[in-house]
């Protein structure tokens, strides 16, 4: 027994009493391990923490280095702390967590006395540190936002084991760099570019001090919102570095004494309108299905692309200024103009009706887009009609027909017949048909092509029909199915205008096809290499074969079908060829120099009559003349270069064969080797001799063919 207080306790009392505080001990213990247990059951594991990474976003970049677009999940750049300003560090830990380089993740000091204010106040300040509003940011699917003793506790247990890994610096840089600070922006280099246009560490101390002092309720301390409040809640923040040390009283009052001038950042947006749309779309495409979604939103790429600025503004801009042009003369019951107003009224047209265009530029060296205009407005009509839409080419597929005629033995005087021609193609009867309606008898090889006349075209189905057709336009890079048809010859069947700008390419480099290509160097966020783009190319044709179209086709801009070019800006060195279908549903042009091939596309996008007179001539190549006459001003006069064995002759236009000094009508002409003219014209009277002073234009026959 014991004697306790005079008052005698017997043993067997003594032994249920310790006995019954051991079982409460261990009921608490386990109380406390069941819950501690229950309540990190899904919190983050410490190889987790070890592994903490923001998601990043990913900044797509034109040639030139400007910034194209940004795609993310959160609008944020990650920084180091060393380019963060010290004065930007000590408002936040001033105005945020003032004891911060003294606790290990909760402030027990701060805990009580915000504990005993919510008792006598009724007053509810928070109690947060830094590691938790750190803990709250990385993980709020765990920690989310309701006051809860559950989700207090849980935040805790995160805050401390961020702690035990982490160094305070470590720890502050990820606060920095994570922190909502409002208009989209996470961490401060992107509040930095969006409330200011510039790079945190370009901020000054009044900046500084007005960012930590938004942290708290962004929207409503936004010196867009109000520049009022910003500047009360800075002075807020000035006061609490005067009371943590950082400052003095004169210097805050320097500084708050200072004016900021808020200006909206230039940093692009996480979408893919604006600028270039069509062509980021694209370029977001591709490294989504190359990297993933997760990576290209969360991880933060860098991405180079090959899109030329100022030759992207003067596509857009000739393509939308001839177009406008186009709807108001030809008075279209719809036009964009009229759709814009019906969108700003509410009252939007269920379908895009007024006329669209396309425009597709191509490097034909490297292959690299240059400019790419998929339609008038990726913001109402997301379809890229340079890369997704097929249609029918109409007479710009004619160039590969005449090509295969050339390695057929055909040469540019070849002597062919415009006159009506029927074909029983076993299903029906094909009459082919020119634009203009007449026919004009004998023509040369090169006028029926410069001119577009179709029959001529037609008939050189009789002598080789569509197998080598075929073969030329896959070594050329058309991969949409071609249909095996007669009427294949003027452009039946349907390509993408991307197919079409990448095979006259072909014809300017040579004969070497060259695989497109629109973004040049990835790399992750921490600098490492991820892509680096290897110019693919092949031999598609003979140089000699790839000059004697570049040579064919410089006859359509100098007196064929793109004659208008000349007076519509484009002045240099250049080949090309016009394309219009049946009905005029749609209109093409696609022209190369040297250096560029650049290609247009213009209809409605259902399949509809665009009027009279609405050629290639008239409603593609304006826009082409327009654009690639300012790019060649700014390159300079580039000429075609012509490869050895290319032979040179003079011959009459209306034989097609070696001139004499009795023809009325003689040209200097060029032929591949070995497949030249070896007869004397049996036309005219005279001798063979040599034609010095012959210009080496070549001469025009009456004009009055097809899509002018």
């Amino acid at each position: 027994m014991l004697r306790l207080l005079n008052i005698i306790i017997p043993t067997r009392w003594v032994k249920r009493i310790l006995l019954g505080l051991v079982v409460l001990f261990l009921f608490s213990l386990g109380g406390t391990l069941l819950g501690i247990k229950y309540l990190s059951r899904d919190l983050p594991s410490l190889d987790s923490l070890q592994a903490i990474e923001p998601s990043v976003k990913t900044v797509i970049f034109a040639a030139n280095g400007d910034t194209l677009r940004e795609f993310y999940t959160e609008n944020r750049t990650i920084v180091s702390l060393s380019r963060i300003p010290v004065s930007l560090q000590h408002a936040v830990i001033s105005v945020e967590d003032r004891r911060f380089h003294k606790h290990y993740g909760i402030d027990l000091r701060r805990l009580v006395g915000v504990v005993w204010i919510n008792l006598t106040t009724s007053r509810s300040p928070g109690g947060s540190t830094l590691t938790q509003q750190l803990a709250r940011n990385l993980f709020p699917k765990l920690l989310p936002s309701q006051k809860r003793m559950t989700r207090k506790f849980r935040e805790w247990m995160v805050a401390t084991q961020i702690e035990s890994i982490y160094t305070k610096d470590e720890i502050l840089a990820m606060y920095l760099n994570q922190i909502y600070l409002g208009k989209g922006s996470y961490g401060v280099q992107a509040a930095s570019h969006t409330f200011f246009a510039k790079n945190v560490w370009e901020l000054g101390p009044a900046e500084c001090s007005m960012i930590a002092g938004m942290i708290q309720r962004p929207e409503r301390y936004s010196p867009f919102n109000h520049l009022d409040r910003a500047y009360e809640r800075r002075a807020t923040v000035l006061e609490t570095m005067i009371i943590a040390g950082y400052l003095s009283r004169a210097e805050a009052e320097t500084i708050g004494a200072l004016e900021v001038h808020p200006v909206k950042g230039s940093v692009a947006h996480n979408t893919s309108g604006g600028f270039a749309a069509y062509f980021v779309e694209e370029v977001r495409k591709q490294l989504e299905n190359d990297y993933g979604a997760s990576r290209l939103y969360k991880e933060g790429l860098r991405v180079w692309t090959t899109l030329n600025p100022q030759y992207q503004t003067w596509m857009e801009e000739a393509l939308e200024n001839h177009l406008v042009k186009e709807e108001t003369e030809r008075e279209y019951p719809m036009t964009r103009a009229l759709h814009d107003s019906l969108v700003a009224l509410g009252e939007p047209p269920e379908k895009i009706e007024y006329l669209q265009g396309a425009a597709l530029l191509e490097d034909v060296r490297t292959g690299a887009i240059l400019g790419m205009v998929g339609g008038r407005s990726f913001a109402e009509y997301k379809w890229n009609m340079t890369t997704q839409a097929t249609r029918q080419p109409g007479s710009i597929f004619k160039p590969f027909v005449y090509l295969t005629a050339l390695q057929n033995g055909y040469v540019p005087c070849s002597i062919l017949m415009d006159t009506p021609f029927v074909l029983d193609t076993g299903v029906s009867l094909w009459r082919p048909k020119n634009f203009s309606g007449r026919f004009k008898g004998p023509m040369t090889l090169r006028y029926a092509l410069s001119r577009s006349v179709n029959t001529p075209t037609a008939k050189l189905f009789l002598d080789f029909g569509l197998a080598p057709v075929l073969e030329n336009v896959q070594k050329l890079g058309f991969t949409t199915p071609m249909p095996r048809v007669p009427a294949l010859f003027l452009g039946a069947g349907e390509v993408t205008l991307r197919e079409v700008v990448a095979a006259y390419s072909s014809f300017a480099n040579h004969g070497v096809y060259v695989k497109q290509h629109l973004i040049t160097r990835v790399e992750s966020a921490q600098g490492e290499i991820l892509y680096q783009v290897r110019i693919e190319q092949r031999e598609a044709l003979d140089p000699a074969e790839a000059y004697m179209m570049t040579n064919l086709l410089s006859t359509t801009l100098k007196e064929g079908t793109g004659v208008s070019a000349r007076w519509r800006g484009f002045t240099k060195s250049g080949a090309g060829k016009t394309g219009t279908t049946n009905e005029s549903t749609n209109a093409w042009f696609c022209g190369f120099t040297p250096s560029f091939c650049g290609g247009i596309w213009v209809g409605f996008d259902q399949a509809l009559p665009m009027g009279r007179g609405a050629t290639g001539a008239r409603m593609a190549l304006p826009i082409w003349a327009d654009f690639m006459g300012k790019i060649t001003d700014q390159k300079g006069e580039e000429p075609f270069i012509r490869p050895p064995g290319i032979v040179e002759e003079t011959i009459c236009l209306k034989s097609g064969m070696l001139a004499t000094s009795g023809c009325d009508s003689i040209a200097s002409e060029v032929f591949l080797p070995n497949n030249f003219p070896q007869d004397i014209c049996d036309l005219h009277g005279g001798q063979l001799h040599d034609f010095k002073g012959v210009d080496k234009d070549f001469q025009t026959l009456d004009r009055d063919d097809d899509e002018f």
